[in-house]
């Protein structure tokens, strides 16, 4: 006998059972989470890593209180901690970040109106290097150069005491100056300083002046004040800092650029009265670009001149176009191209101004004028042929107010090419060099109504501006790719990928003689069904990626040469590959590239990363666990990699690795407190409908579960989540149930995929899912006179109508529920004007036919009139302003059990939303959603609320 090896054998033996007993003593030490308990999980919040993937830096949030922000190395584990940072910047070079730090959140909750004002943001700038810390305070915005070393802070100027004010103005003493010059005549004095007058009178610059800047060179903190600053910006490559001044007269307006590294000013405009904005640096940092406008002008009708500025030669250009009724807005930012070779700006089109007309009677005949007083009517007339229904044309009027539309300058051939117009209103800001897309809807408003959002996609050539037609009719929101060389569009359409060529003018289906699916396989909507999507070109037009359900496939315009890049692993596995873009800044794919791939697998729910090397075909795991990963960024100068891992009981920290993920190390711990509560674990269930289908779902058995016990079982549902098997529960107090809430206190939760039939939804949702709370039944895990259901919005309906067709439930909770079709069809979606009957014939109410051709379905489909067969407990929840679901369907609802005398109770929460927002409101609605499952499934005593109800209580004023 090999002793060493038996030794070896059992000192893992030792161990485990120490492990054991540490692990039941943690257990015992365990409690219950309570309310408070979420309110401070934190959140990971906007990660990045530095461009040489040297630091990461990250905010943690909770839920209710002080957040801190937190840097840390990915080399030397040094970590630096900013106590109520909220934000932050890295400078490009690495060297310094600028945190922001909010005021503590208690002094902010005990503070009125007026002490929040005094409470201020603080700037923390940290020398990574060396760890130094610069604070700052008294500022409004800030700005951190990318490679000089500097930070400019915005600061509002003091107001002058009246007793200090004693000097004389520029405009004045400018007019005495005048005077003078004309013989100190008393009549030339004062038409001067009218002029004046008159002139400050009507500029419209309130919002650009009496602002200072402090900038300062965090070298020494040697610093200096620049005066009436409006805009700025630091050179994102030199050591160069722009910045324009707008004084309350106009006069002396400028435009000035400082070398920081000799303090040398240069002067690039000195214009009275100009406002000079949206300073933009091409991307080497030598060239400027900016509009520049008269602010006698009012903001929504100033016209832009476009200039540009060189570092090199001093040199300013004024962009020439002849764009006739149209003008350059300052609505939309200045966009150089990666190349520096071209700069998208913004254009609105000249409006002519409406006619003033004085409805104030100067006489007693004008009482009796019909044109003035019908000019004072409050009237918007809804006509049967207008392509938008008023309350969208009113959400359509303020977008249309913002938008601009793309105009293209080249600098090198110097010509300034409109790209988009009121008939192709949307065109994209692009890279390539050649065109890019442009889409329109105009044809297609009026199908809004009860069909939904379509347009046509043209490629629009950057030269020219000619418009070559892609397809007519696809989904506004189709997703159309275009090659390298800018002759072909890709884009999915009739169930096949197509590419449009604009110089043949003709369409290539890519994909009907493969024998595949590009189409999504489990679309159940009574609509087009929608494709997987294009990830993109290869360079030199050599083929587009695109996904199937499964698969990532490499289409060439020649079909007989397409080929599937993983259908060896992925579809046979029933593992999902997509692609994690590594440069958010490369446009195309190159045809040697390694891609990083993210698996999911569909029959498990578990995660991975892959990598495919796109001129070998290979294709290699770098690690697969029971677990959910999810990619964050690539360090843009290093092969450093940033993303998380997460399951049920694991939260999403950071981790980071080369460009091989199974190398990742874990760089952050934000809730170690985790480990002081019971949580429970997540499993999955499989099960068959009452149609005979395979479903699935995720079962969270209670903390500490006892094989054999029964527990109370809340099911919380919407459409398909088992696919959360593998996802930590977000920890925030909302409208949903939180799930180790529940766990920790004795609960099971269970998470049911639901498969629609179109025309029935409502009877879906029971085909699915009370099969599957039958399986936990007969698991011996649920006790079958426990069980509660939940549902919000979408699945608030369904558990609405489930109720309406059995008893297994013994109580429910709906939020923001349809309860009557019939009367929701026509009605409004208050957020964005839309009507709601696109939703109930193509979208997710999936009825199909129109209220006039089925209305059987309507009615069957809506639990109000099923009320009569409901027995369970219903609490409905809703905001009284929901800008999504009209909160009177909660009404109806209501008021039908509230006559056939069944169990039920509203909660109305004045002035909220679709989802809670006020987060009084939101912890009440936690709490009392608790105790209404307490004493339904726990037999709990009901809270007062519960039996009594609550006298009307008026709102209070603030």
């Amino acid at each position: 006998m090999n002793l060493s090896k038996l030794s070896y054998l059992a000192i893992p033996a030792v161990t485990l059972l120490l492990s054991n007993q540490a692990l039941a003593s943690q257990v015992s030490q365990q409690r219950p989470l309570e309310l408070a308990d979420i309110m401070k999980f934190k959140s990971i919040v906007a990660p990045q890593i530095t461009e040489q993937g040297t630091w990461i830096g990250y905010a943690a949030m909770p839920d209710r209180g002080d957040s801190s922000y937190h840097i840390v190395s990915t080399e030397s584990g040094v970590r630096y901690e900013v106590e109520f940072g909220s934000r932050a910047k890295f400078s490009s070079d690495g060297r310094f970040v600028a945190v922001t730090v909010k005021p503590e959140f208690l002094k902010l909750e005990q503070a009125d109106k007026k002490a929040k004002k005094k409470l201020k943001d603080k700037l923390v700038v940290i020398e990574l290097a060396s760890g130094k810390r610069h604070e700052f305070e008294g500022f409004e915005s800030f700005e951190l150069s990318d490679n000089a070393g500097f930070v400019a802070l915005v600061k509002k100027q003091e107001k002058k005491k009246k007793s200090d004010n004693q000097s004389i103005d520029k405009a004045q003493s400018t007019s005495e100056v005048a005077a003078e010059e004309e013989n100190n005549t008393e009549e030339a004095t004062a038409a001067t300083e009218a002029s004046n007058k008159e002139t400050v009178a009507k500029l419209h610059n309130e919002k650009r002046i009496e602002k200072n800047i402090t900038l300062i060179n965090l070298a020494d903190l040697s610093e200096q004040t620049l005066v009436d600053v409006d805009s700025f910006a630091f050179s994102p490559e030199k050591p160069l800092f722009a910045y324009s001044t707008s004084t309350k007269d106009g006069l002396d307006n400028q435009l000035q650029v400082i070398n920081l590294t000799n303090n040398k000013s240069n002067l690039v405009v000195d214009q009275d009265v100009q406002a000079f904005s949206k300073l933009s640096w091409g991307q080497k940092g030598e060239q400027l670009a900016f509009l520049q406008g008269s602010f006698t002008e009012e903001n929504d009708e100033r016209a832009q001149q476009v200039k540009i500025w060189s570092s090199k030669n001093n040199k300013l250009t004024t962009v020439k176009h002849d764009a006739s009724d149209w003008f350059v807005s300052d609505k939309y930012k200045l966009n150089w191209s990666q190349d520096n070779n071209r700069l998208f700006v913004g254009l609105k089109p000249v409006q002519a101004k409406e006619e003033e007309f004085s409805t104030k009677p100067e006489v007693a005949a004008d009482l009796y004028d019909t044109d003035k007083l019908v000019a004072d009517r409050n009237l918007q007339i809804w006509h049967g042929d207008d392509p938008l229904i008023k309350t969208n044309e009113k959400h359509q009027y303020k977008q249309d107010k913002r938008h601009t539309y793309r105009a293209v300058y080249h600098l090198k051939s110097k010509k300034f090419v409109q790209l988009a117009d009121q008939e192709l209103n949307n065109v994209r800001t692009t890279d390539n060099s050649k065109a890019t897309i442009g889409s329109s809807d105009k044809k297609y408003r009026k199908l809004r109504t009860w069909q939904g959002f379509y347009s046509d996609f043209y490629v629009v050539d950057l030269k020219t501006g000619k418009r070559s037609l892609i397809a007519e009719k696809l989904s506004s929101y189709s997703p159309v790719s275009l090659s390298e060389s800018g002759r072909y569009a890709a884009f999915y359409q009739d169930e096949n990928i197509w590419a449009f060529d604009r110089k043949s003018n003709k369409t290539i289906n890519l994909t009907d003689t493969l024998g595949n699916k590009f189409a999504d396989e489990d679309h159940d909507r009574p609509s087009e069904v929608p494709g997987y999507g294009i990830a993109g070109w290869l360079e030199d037009d050599e083929g587009v990626l695109v996904y199937d359900k499964y698969d990532i496939w490499l289409l060439t315009l020649k079909q007989k040469d397409a080929k599937c890049l993983t259908c060896t692993v992925g579809r046979p596995n029933t593992l999902q590959f997509r692609i994690n873009r590594l440069d958010r800044e490369q446009t195309y794919f190159k045809d040697d590239e390694t891609l990083l791939l993210t698996s999911y697998n569909d029959q498990h729910k578990n995660y991975g990363f892959y990598q495919l090397n796109l001129k070998t075909g290979e294709l290699v795991k770098q690690r697969e666990e029971n677990k959910k990963f999810n990619f964050i960024a690539k360090a843009k100068e290093a092969n450093k990699l940033l993303f998380t891992r997460e399951d049920f009981n694991e939260f999403p920290d950071l981790w980071v690795s080369d460009l091989n993920t199974a190398n990742g190390k874990k760089l952050t711990n934000v809730n170690p407190q985790k480990d002081e509560f019971l949580w429970g674990n997540a499993e999955l269930v499989d099960w068959r409908s009452a149609m005979g289908v395979k479903h699935q779902g995720v079962l969270i058995k209670p903390a500490n579960y006892v094989p054999g016990q029964k527990y109370p079982v809340v099911v919380y549902y919407y459409r398909r989540f088992s696919q959360r098997l593998y996802e930590f529960n977000t920890m925030k107090v909302n409208h949903r149930p939180n799930f180790p809430y529940y766990t920790s206190n004795g609960y099971a939760i269970f998470l049911p995929d639901v498969h629609f039939e179109i025309g029935t939804p409502g009877h879906s949702t029971n085909k699915s899912i009370v099969p599957g709370v039958q399986k936990l039944i007969d698991m011996g895990i649920a006790d079958e006179n426990a069980i509660g259901l939940h549902g919000h919005s979408w699945s608030g309906y369904q558990t609405l109508h489930a109720i309406t067709q059995t008893d297994v439930f013994a109580a429910a909770v709906s939020g923001a529920p349809v309860s009557n079709m019939t009367s929701a069809y026509s009605g409004i979606r208050l957020g964005t004007g839309l009507a709601r009957q696109f939703q109930y014939e193509t979208g997710q109410s999936r009825i199909g036919p129109s209220l006039f051709e089925r209305r059987d379905l309507y009615i069957e489909n809506s639990p109000v009139f099923f009320a009569d067969r409901i027995n369970t407990p219903l609490l409905i929840q809703f905001g009284d302003i929901d800008d999504a679901v009209p909160w009177q369907q909660g009404i109806e609802m209501y008021l039908a059990m509230r006559r056939l005398d069944k169990n039920v109770i509203m909660l109305q929460y004045e002035g909220e939303p679709h989802h809670l927002k006020k987060y009084p409101n939101k912890v009440d609605y936690t709490i009392k959603m608790k105790q209404y499952f307490d004493h339904y499934l726990k037999g709990i005593p009901a809270a007062k609320w519960m039996v009594e109800g609550e006298a009307y209580r008026e709102k209070k004023k603030k």
